[in-house]
């Protein structure tokens, strides 16, 4: 299920506290500095970050408790979406997503479709729908295919934080995603939530003709450098998890020659959590103390790598 050339990225994981909104947080951001190749030219990326976990982490990330607060009183967040669709009769408008987008970073081509804790209520909400031309799984596929960027023109990528669950709202992302990407801790348990979503997308492909997500890869997020004899110890454990299910890799990721884990890794950091504190992406926070500002640039190149990293994986993949 395609929205035009836009390139839509699932970071997904059944297990919290992994790095997952951290992760599409950074990565959207860092993409939204990049040019982006199309055709023999290359182009500004033009990022929409979609929050659809109800906790909001990436929405809190980059908006302060005030902005955030205003949005949300109002509804103006992807709450309203679902609660429009649920309730709206069939000769109503669908809702437009230009309503509730928002432009958090001055100069950055990033643009936010923001969250909300109601989200928890739409889920049970979402069991019960039915309507004639439209599936529970499709609701955010016909919004977003009306939504262009600020300037009129189409998103070159679309990122999803998604819930850590398998419900209606995370098969909305996944349904519309070409990729997923899990990040996880190297750790005695976050890997093992990783064949139930094995399992899950490789069931609704099967039942989703036009669903063509396919996995892009793991990322070892949080990593404690310190900790070298753990790490080579939990990275064979993921390592086996590979034959494991080898029959639905080779049919996911046939065309790859990589590996499922991303070489590039993202260490435990402080800073992050600094400029996660000043309502910021990495890539766009500029600490005033010189110590800060060098931990910054060092850290940004972990982000730096792995985008290059997963554009590279996509271009090998088409």
């Amino acid at each position: 299920m395609k929205i035009g050339n836009t390139t839509v990225i699932s970071f997904i994981n059944l297990k919290g506290g992994v790095g997952k909104t951290t992760s599409a947080v950074n990565v959207a951001a860092t993409l939204a500095r990049r040019e982006i190749k199309s055709g023999e030219k290359s182009k500004p990326a033009s990022v929409l970050l979609i929050d659809l976990d109800p906790q909001s982490n990436a929405s809190l990330t980059l908006l302060n408790k005030e902005q955030y607060a205003e949005i949300d009183n109002k509804n103006k967040t992807l709450y309203q979406l679902f609660e429009n669709e649920i309730s709206r009769d069939d000769d109503s408008e669908t809702f437009d997503l230009g309503d509730i987008r928002v432009t958090p970073i001055e100069g950055l081509n990033l643009d936010l479709l923001p969250s909300s804790l109601k989200l928890i209520d739409i889920q049970d909400k979402l069991v019960g729908y039915h309507r004639y031309y439209l599936s529970a799984t499709d609701i955010l596929f016909n919004a977003l295919n009306k939504l262009k960027n600020p300037e009129g023109k189409a998103y070159t990528h679309i990122i999803f934080d998604c819930p850590p669950s398998l419900g209606l709202i995370t098969l909305n992302a996944l349904s519309l995603s070409r990729y997923f990407i899990v990040p996880t801790l190297l750790d005695a348990y976050s890997h093992w939530g990783l064949d139930k979503i094995v399992e899950r997308v490789d069931r609704l492909k099967r039942c989703k003709a036009s669903c063509e997500v396919e996995l892009l890869g793991v990322l070892y997020s949080k990593v404690d450098t310190k900790a070298t004899i753990e790490n080579n110890k939990w990275d064979s454990e993921f390592q086996k998890w590979v034959p494991e299910f080898d029959a639905w890799l080779s049919k996911n990721i046939a065309k790859s020659k990589n590996s499922i884990i991303f070489k590039s890794r993202i260490k435990s950091a402080d800073i992050i959590r600094k400029a996660e504190a000043d309502n910021r992406p990495l890539i766009e926070y500029h600490p005033s103390d010189s110590s800060l500002r060098n931990q910054q640039k060092d850290h940004q190149v972990e982000w730096e790598n792995l985008v290059t990293e997963i554009l590279e994986r996509i271009e090998n993949r088409k």
